[in-house]
């Protein structure tokens, strides 16, 4: 080895050898970064590819395209002169005025919000019931308004309707249905008597029904065939039977 570096060989360089790309690291064409400089392309007719019109294509993404270049150009300009222009309104001054007034807006938010804990009313009761019981609601409603032809054979009904346990279920629901139902002003009585007293009524006159031995009764008591359009047949049940709800009830009861 010599120690002379001046009379060193000229040094050749290293030839490089060939190498092949796996097929994971070949570079896509269509990898192309968005500030690239595209080669100018050829003219050609756009005509259709795959069932696309690609100058429809062209089209529609021609305007949106357009509007994100020239919103990129004039972004950095815009945020320039809206700053300028609020910081120069914005003197200290002009901040400490409106740090107050939000200040004061939210003490008053605060308070007024507390407040309304304080006044929050209790849920709605429930309306007062109209009727005290089924016997009023029977005796003062139903056997007046609900008149039908009963001559204890074809259509049945019960003078004392107390003894009979299902005529009294069912009548039950009657009155809860319909001292529901007249809260609603419009429609609640079509309602009442479509669904609640045409069905109930129908198996309590009928025949075969909850009062088939009823019958006519002593002195004809369950019937009113002799009038034409009479109410319904009514005997009182024995006092205390059925209590008015509308009366707080006794203490320690």
């Amino acid at each position: 080895m010599s120690d002379n570096w001046g009379d060193a060989p000229a040094d050749e360089g290293i030839e490089a050898e060939p190498f092949e790309l796996d097929e994971g690291d070949e570079p896509d064409p269509r990898d192309v970064p968005d500030d690239a400089e595209l080669p100018e392309l050829p003219e050609r007719e756009p005509g259709r590819l795959f069932g696309i019109d690609i100058a429809d294509v062209a089209t529609a993404l021609a305007a949106p395209a357009i509007r994100a270049v020239v919103q990129k150009a004039i972004a950095g300009a815009v945020k320039d002169a809206v700053a300028a222009e609020v910081d120069e309104a914005l003197d200290p001054t002009v901040v400490e005025e409106l740090q107050a007034r939000a200040a004061t807006a939210a003490r008053r938010a605060v308070a007024d919000a507390m407040d309304a804990l304080d006044e929050e009313e209790p849920a709605d009761e429930e309306p007062a019931l109209y009727y005290g019981s089924v016997d009023e609601f029977v005796r003062e409603y139903l056997v007046k308004n609900y008149r039908r032809r009963v001559d204890g054979e074809r259509s049945v009904w019960a003078a004392d309707w107390w003894n009979y346990p299902e005529a009294v279920i069912r009548l039950d629901a009657l009155w809860r249905a319909w001292e529901h139902l007249r809260l609603d002003p419009t429609t609640g009585m079509s309602v009442w008597f479509r669904d609640h007293a045409e069905h109930h009524m129908s198996v309590l006159l009928d025949p075969h029904g909850p009062f088939a031995a009823a019958g006519a009764g002593d002195g004809r008591v369950n019937t009113n065939d002799d009038q034409k359009g009479a109410e319904l047949p009514y005997t009182a049940p024995p006092d205390g039977l059925y209590p008015d709800l509308r009366e707080e009830p006794p203490t320690g009861v």
